[in-house]
């Protein structure tokens, strides 16, 4: 029986990692990145299908308002990974909280990130920079992905 519960217990973690690593320039890191379907980097983006992913993080000071700002490194060549206005809002996709934000406050949002189906099939790493009402980073994380075709 106990060994029945301990497995229902860890299934979760195998199948859904903390796949974020740092990003640079100091800024605070995510406490946990789990992406839906994805266990360990590289995690793959399939065409044509939303990314769901679960991001906890504890805010250093108190905010206001969030925007997530994602950048992508393809190919040697880093662009803006613009998010559609209403994914863009990273307050309102925090589950069980909102904003304005206390400091120290324990945080998880759910970000979205369509792939689009004219997307080439490429590796990339993708940063999620989530910003403050004076554009000061919050949370950062960089997850590598490769872009895949749909079955």
């Amino acid at each position: 029986m106990i060994r029945a519960l301990l497995l229902i217990a860890l299934v979760p973690a195998f199948v859904y990692g903390n796949v974020g690593r740092a990003c640079i320039n100091g800024r605070p890191q995510a406490t946990n990145v789990n992406i839906i379907g994805c266990s360990a980097p590289p995690c793959d983006l399939v065409r044509g299908q939303d990314v769901i992913a679960y991001i906890d993080f504890t805010t250093d000071r108190a905010v206001t308002s969030m925007t997530t700002v994602p950048t992508a490194t393809a190919l040697g060549i880093t662009a803006p990974y613009p998010l559609p206005a209403e994914f863009a809002d990273t307050c309102a996709w925090l589950e069980g909280a909102s904003c304005p934000l206390s400091a120290n406050e324990d945080v998880t949002y759910r970000l979205t990130i369509p792939v689009l189906s004219i997307y080439p099939l490429v590796s990339l790493s993708i940063e999620i920079d989530i910003v403050d009402e004076n554009d000061q980073s919050v949370s950062c994380f960089v997850v590598d992905a490769q872009v895949v075709p749909a079955n």
